[in-house]
């Protein structure tokens, strides 16, 4: 049995006026809350009130710089939580500084999940159905610009590496090419699967939606292929549950997958311009440069 973390007085770690806007708290009254675990950048608590159990997400303000959108976010988390993918949003912040949603019960997933065919396949069919859904009316993400931008903001920041961000981003500019995403439609994409975002059985949540964005539903298998290698001997699993088998082929996939192993990488080593970070966010960077070789 997982033992319950132990709780805190909501107001020791989250601000009141942030606290205002989740149903149940009064100031009169004790709620409790719990950090949550994830999330890299932003904080999320689990605040239980007398209305029940919710979710508080503060985000950072550097979250901007490494490619979030916090309004596209909220527009396309709304989109599918209105069609049981994802938790429904109680409130969202006008500077979206913050937003509260429900609190989902169950279990999140492991990163032995991604070895198992049967898992594989459900998440291929959640997928299919997400990207089914009818986008909101937001700008469309093109992974390549959002890869030049993160080159020309490390050219100007590290000159001395230069030379290797340049020969990384020739060979982005080729993966696109064979990519080839003007093939498919463009859809609404989780785009950050890791497995701690994802949620539940027999029926599967996807949460933190920062993320998130319209672009090639190619992007989101190649993202569980980035993050998670051991999912690439069921590849093929994966493409027909989410119904791509017919609109990409395996050189298309395997472009996309570097790809995003690349952006991947340009995330971590932009992270590190702010100053010290982790040991394992340190060996994660290593390790996905050590994919693009």
């Amino acid at each position: 049995m997982v033992q319950e973390p132990a709780r805190s007085r909501a107001l020791g770690l989250i601000p009141e006026a942030v606290l205002a806007h989740v149903p149940g708290f009064t100031a009169g009254a004790t709620a409790w809350a719990v950090r949550l675990p994830g999330g890299t950048v932003n904080a999320s608590f689990r605040v239980d009130t007398s209305a029940g159990r919710f979710v508080v997400r503060i985000h950072d303000t550097t979250a901007a710089t490494l490619g979030a959108d916090h309004e596209r976010e909220a527009r396309l988390h709304a989109a599918a939580a209105a069609v049981g993918f994802a938790p429904a949003l109680i409130h969202v912040d006008a500077g979206h500084r913050f937003m509260v949603m429900e609190h989902v019960a169950g279990d999140t997933w492991s990163a032995q999940d991604f070895s198992r065919p049967e898992r594989l396949a459900q998440l291929g069919a959640g997928l299919c159905a997400l990207h089914a859904v009818t986008p909101p009316c937001v700008a469309s993400f093109d992974i390549g610009a959002s890869l030049e931008r993160h080159y020309e903001r490390l050219c100007v920041a590290l000159p001395s590496e230069m030379a290797d961000f340049t020969r990384l981003m020739d060979r982005a500019r080729a993966a696109l090419r064979v990519s080839d995403a003007a093939q498919r439609a463009q859809a609404v994409v989780h785009n950050d699967l890791h497995h701690s975002n994802l949620m539940g059985t027999e029926r599967l949540f996807l949460l933190d939606w920062e993320y998130a964005a319209v672009t090639d539903p190619l992007l989101d298998l190649a993202c569980v292929l980035a993050y998670y290698p051991q999912a690439e001997a069921h590849a093929d699993v994966l493409l027909k549950a989410s119904r791509l088998t017919g609109l990409a082929s395996p050189q298309m996939l395997a472009a996309t997958i570097w790809l995003f192993v690349l952006l991947s990488y340009f995330w971590y080593r932009a992270r590190r311009l702010a100053g010290p970070v982790p040991a394992a966010e340190l060996a994660a960077e290593r390790g996905l440069l050590a994919r693009l070789e």
